[in-house]
């Protein structure tokens, strides 16, 4: 036969006094409570163990607790002094970003992602304040608004020096664009866009371009020309110029030639074409004069080298050969009619040009030329409009 104690509920139990020895058991709460005579509503039937965890506001565990598999679940704060010791995974936080994540103490270990170049540290809208890293080692790229550091390259030279904030030019190659301001020294290979201001030296630390007295010096000056046109279709690619526009004074601006030997002094244009053999209207340089005047008038005058001839002509593109030398034919000519020419030897005679009556008629005549007729064996000459005998 079953025994039976005295029963009721929690709050039944607290409103009587059990007799000392006097058992009372809460059909709600499950829990069994000895009375002593004294306490309302008795003493729980074993405290401090687990049985009492219901009833025992502050219970105490007297060894370790094995859950056997099972979980601890609930709503609350964990709250232990001493060290957590835990294997496998540990989940804080709900991943929605409203729980937060409170060190105060140190953190011992290596903090390893468990993927590669998946997760962040921070956020574009939160970011961490300072960071104090012995050695940071990036895989890829680094944004920042500004950073306050040398630059050492693998060999341990200095790239930038971030305390004078220069980098030597020992270290500078590829394009580069910008200002550069203070002393470069190193090679240079590329090209160069843009203002530069100060001396120009040697590899024998001569000075082959004065910046204080702007001179240029040297033996040889030499200005590779990478393309060729005609400067009078005004199209200035692969020309050098030099300004020599006059500042003030009397004094004409001019380039001025000084040898101080025997050889005298010279200006060489020369034209290197090893693919092609000169004919005798091939050019090979140009020289020319051109003034611009305050209405914009241009007035240019040419002076054309070929093989067999030289050639002086004063106006624009296509205007009629003031004078022309061929050394192939002999003939000089002069003025603006390109069907006049002379011959003059030295220590001889002019001999005009000589030419049949078909050679004579098919001259762009103008009053006042002179020919020798082979045909009529006559000198004639072109006047008030048509061709007539002198003799």
């Amino acid at each position: 036969m079953a025994l039976q104690v005295r029963r009721g509920t929690n709050a039944e139990r607290l409103g009587i006094t059990p007799a000392e020895g006097e058992l009372i058991y809460t059909i709600d709460t499950k829990q069994l409570y000895v009375g002593d005579g004294t306490t309302a509503g008795g003493n729980a039937s074993i405290a401090g163990t687990i049985d009492s965890l219901l009833a025992d506001a502050t219970p105490q565990l007297g060894g370790t607790l094995d859950l056997n598999n099972n979980d601890i679940t609930g709503t609350g704060n964990i709250n232990i002094t001493g060290t957590i010791t835990a294997s496998g995974t540990v989940n804080l936080g709900d991943g929605v970003g409203s729980d937060i994540l409170v060190i105060g103490g140190a953190i011992q270990g290596h903090m390893v992602p468990d993927t590669d170049k998946t997760h962040n540290l921070g956020s574009l809208t939160k970011n961490w304040n300072n960071a104090y890293i012995g050695q940071l080692i990036v895989d890829s790229q680094i944004t920042a608004e500004r950073i306050q550091a040398d630059i050492i390259a693998d060999d341990s030279t200095v790239v930038f020096n971030a305390s004078t904030g220069l980098i030597p030019a020992a270290q500078v190659s590829g394009t580069f664009t910008g200002n550069v301001i203070g002393n470069a020294a190193g090679a240079h290979t590329g090209t160069f866009d843009g203002d530069m201001t100060g001396s120009v030296f040697g590899d024998d630390s001569t000075v082959l371009v004065d910046g204080v007295n702007n001179t240029i010096n040297g033996t040889s000056v030499f200005a590779n020309i990478l393309q060729t046109n005609d400067i009078q279709d005004k199209d200035t690619s692969g020309v050098l110029t030099v300004n020599l526009n006059n500042t003030g004074g009397n004094a004409q601006p001019r380039i001025v030639l000084e040898s101080n030997g025997s050889a005298g002094s010279g200006l060489w244009i020369t034209t290197n074409d090893t693919t092609r053999t000169l004919a005798g209207t091939d050019n090979i340089g140009r020289i020319l004069f051109r003034s611009i005047d305050q209405s914009g008038t241009e007035t240019p005058v040419v002076a054309i080298a070929r093989k067999d001839e030289f050639i002086i002509a004063v106006g624009s593109k296509g205007t009629p050969e003031t004078m022309h030398i061929n050394v192939g034919t002999g003939n000089y000519g002069f003025g603006i009619e390109p069907s006049a020419v002379a011959k003059v030897n030295v220590g001889g005679a002019m001999l005009l040009g000589n030419m049949d009556t078909t050679a004579r008629d098919n001259l762009v005549a103008a009053n006042g030329m002179i020919i020798y007729n082979t045909t009529d064996n006559k000198f004639q000459g072109y006047e008030n409009g048509s061709w007539a005998n002198l003799i």
